[in-house]
């Protein structure tokens, strides 16, 4: 009896993890598609990338187009996302059937996957504005930031334990 708790319970655990990890499959093209972005909080970082780009007004310009021209459909997106993992975790601590569960996890694995293609589509007409130099630079800023994150999120880990 000790044992089919124990199976169960981890089972649960498990399933809980990998939902937690589907938070966020593809760290890189939110921080590409949400580098232009208007937000107050995100203002210094769009300027100060700018800068460091070296982007030409009408560089500027198109990339406030293909931000805007895509934003209501990533928003849109999102919020389905989040009502459709909401849905699965009642599901996951209810009493569910596991059809029903595997159905609602499909349903969230899809609009990922929409997501990550619309970002990627996004980056894509992004990267279709900036020159080869431009983009390198980019680069090696998103890695730079990507590792910093990292860095913050294992410390806090580390703090947590």
């Amino acid at each position: 009896m000790l044992l089919r708790r124990v199976s169960i319970m981890s089972v649960f655990l498990l399933s809980l993890g990998g939902l937690v990890a589907l938070a966020n499959p593809n760290p890189w093209t939110p921080q590409i598609a949400q580098s232009f972005e208007g937000q107050k909080s995100q203002h210094r970082q769009k300027q100060k990338l700018s800068q460091e780009l070296d982007l030409t007004p009408e560089q500027k310009r198109q990339l406030r187009t293909i931000h805007q021209q895509y934003r209501g459909e990533i928003e849109q997106n999102l919020r389905q996302l989040r009502q459709t993992k909401r849905e699965l975790g009642k599901l996951m601590a209810g009493t569910a059937p596991v059809k029903e569960i595997r159905l609602k996890y499909g349903e969230v694995e899809g609009l990922q996957q929409q997501l990550g293609e619309l970002r990627f589509e996004s980056t894509l007409a992004m990267r279709e504005v900036m020159t080869t130099k431009q983009r390198s630079r980019f680069s090696q800023l998103m890695q730079q930031r990507q590792e910093n994150v990292g860095r913050r999120q294992a410390h806090r880990r580390g703090q947590e334990h």
